[in-house]
């Protein structure tokens, strides 16, 4: 198995060495991630400005790395069109800090993974709490184990695998759950003539069948995540509106 990683916390990043080498028991690993930190850049892609790439020679033994000057969805479309990787797994992470409920919309490290299921190839994302790798790097292979050698792996849906909150020491174990909410109270600071983003999360709840509940309390969470984002029970109302 060829496998790709790529995060958006960049090629300096803790966490992406971390994958890389826990990954390296499952096949071939190569590695292209943003060169500078990309968090919560969304699926953005460079289309108007030109990249560049170099090589990282000594990322880690027996790994082939480069960084390029892009985002993580670049970092996938070139991995597979411009250096014509074969690949057959995509995983994006690990993540410094959660990618639960709301978050994955403006997450770099999903963007990363999604590219990879627009391509056509299955992809899995791996986030943890804010400097909390100590769980991941110990749990990690536990759930590799349980996605990869289950053969689970869907080239169109994107496994979003989040480890809890830093306070738990040790898991309660793991949770197949859905997307759940988490809302940003979101501030603007003025300093001089610009404004700074500021603002946190907001405490709100949500069902214990929910990657935002699982976060909270203890548990590594497993959630299927589409493309797709149709919603077909609000499509049928619509067409009841706008016959054909």
């Amino acid at each position: 198995m060829n496998i790709l990683v790529v995060n958006d916390d960049s090629i300096n990043s803790y966490g992406i060495k971390i994958l890389a080498e826990k990954l390296k028991k499952y096949g071939k690993v190569f590695v292209v991630a943003p060169h500078t930190e990309q968090s919560a850049i969304g699926h953005g892609i460079t289309i108007h400005t030109p990249m560049k790439l170099h090589v990282q020679e000594d990322f880690l033994d027996g790994v082939k790395a480069w960084s390029l000057e892009g985002k993580p969805a670049d970092c996938v479309k070139f991995a597979l069109y411009g250096l014509h990787l074969s690949i057959d797994l995509v995983v994006s992470g690990i993540n410094n800090g959660p990618n639960v409920g709301t978050d994955i919309m403006y997450s770099g490290t999903l963007a990363g993974a999604s590219e990879a299921v627009i391509c056509g190839v299955p992809a899995i994302a791996v986030s943890t709490d804010f400097d909390s790798f100590e769980m991941a790097e110990e749990k990690i292979e536990c759930v590799l184990d349980k996605i990869i050698d289950k053969n689970i792996l869907n080239s169109e849906i994107v496994i979003n695998v989040n480890f809890p909150r830093k306070k738990f020491v040790h898991s309660k174990g793991i949770k197949v759950t859905e997307q759940g909410l988490r809302p940003y109270l979101h501030e603007f600071e003025l300093d001089g003539d610009v404004y700074w983003a500021k603002g946190t999360w907001d405490v709100i709840e949500n069902g214990a069948n929910t990657d935002v509940f699982a976060y909270e309390n203890g548990y590594i969470s497993i959630t299927p995540i589409q493309i797709n984002r149709t919603d077909y029970i609000y499509m049928e109302q619509l067409k009841e509106k706008f016959p054909s």
